[in-house]
């Protein structure tokens, strides 16, 4: 038994198992442990290289974070007639600027208020 990945015509690269010692056409034998983690690996040029998954935006983490952190404001302070705490309206409003593009100087998320 031999494990191989082989890039598919999508352009992703899949593992498989050949039981009759012959690879497929374009495949690149691998080890147990590859085929195993292959969400770890993929091919370049044919050798086999640890898979590094690219870097998500950041507009669009702070995107994602925005409806949350929206979310846990509107059920702990707005559902209630309650204000909401200044510190949180000023990282809101900081994520907002970053998802949609208003802040594009900062590298990193702002941190949340503790309460």
């Amino acid at each position: 038994m031999k494990y191989y990945f082989v890039k598919l015509e999508s352009g992703i690269v899949g593992p498989g198992v050949c039981l009759s010692g012959d690879l497929p056409a374009g495949a690149i034998e691998c080890s147990q442990e590859q085929y195993e983690n292959s969400g770890n690996y993929t091919l370049d040029n044919g050798v086999i290289v640890a898979y590094t998954p690219p870097a998500i935006p950041l507009n669009v983490q702070a995107g994602a974070l925005l409806k949350t952190r929206q979310s846990y404001v509107m059920q702990n302070y707005a559902i209630y007639g309650d204000d909401t705490p200044p510190e949180w309206l000023t990282y809101l409003k900081a994520l907002r600027a970053i998802a949609n593009g208003t802040d594009t100087s900062s590298t990193v998320l702002p941190t949340a208020p503790t309460s």
